[in-house]
């Protein structure tokens, strides 16, 4: 990929004023809704477990005593600090697997008509 290279993006073509956006059953947007809620879910749990991994990793390095004293404090604090990150992404994910749908505004924004 080249420094120099831009994205585009591609423009719907424009609507009549006339022409109103098909409405959208409520089976398809619980369906585009679990499809949204998988992939936020499967990100989330990738976080967490590299964030867990890692936090690990620098509790053992800490604890070996590899570097002085002070290093080893600030290795631990760290570890610490990325356990609680993961234990509040942990919750983030409680909080998507208990959502049920799109908020409103979104439903308005996508079955508006002109």
């Amino acid at each position: 990929m080249t420094p120099n290279a831009q994205l585009s993006t591609a423009r719907p073509e424009k609507m009549s004023r006339s022409a109103a956006p098909p409405d959208i059953s409520p089976e398809i947007e619980h369906s585009w809704f679990e499809f949204d809620r998988i992939a936020v879910l499967r990100q989330l749990d990738e976080l967490t477990g590299a964030i867990d991994t890692n936090a690990k990793e620098l509790g053992m390095v800490a604890a070996e005593g590899v570097f002085d004293k002070s290093l080893s404090v600030e290795l631990l604090r760290a570890s610490r600090s990325l356990q609680t990150i993961a234990k509040d992404i942990g919750a983030l994910r409680g909080q998507v697997t208990r959502a049920h749908g799109y908020p409103k505004a979104i439903r308005k924004l996508t079955c508006r008509r002109p």
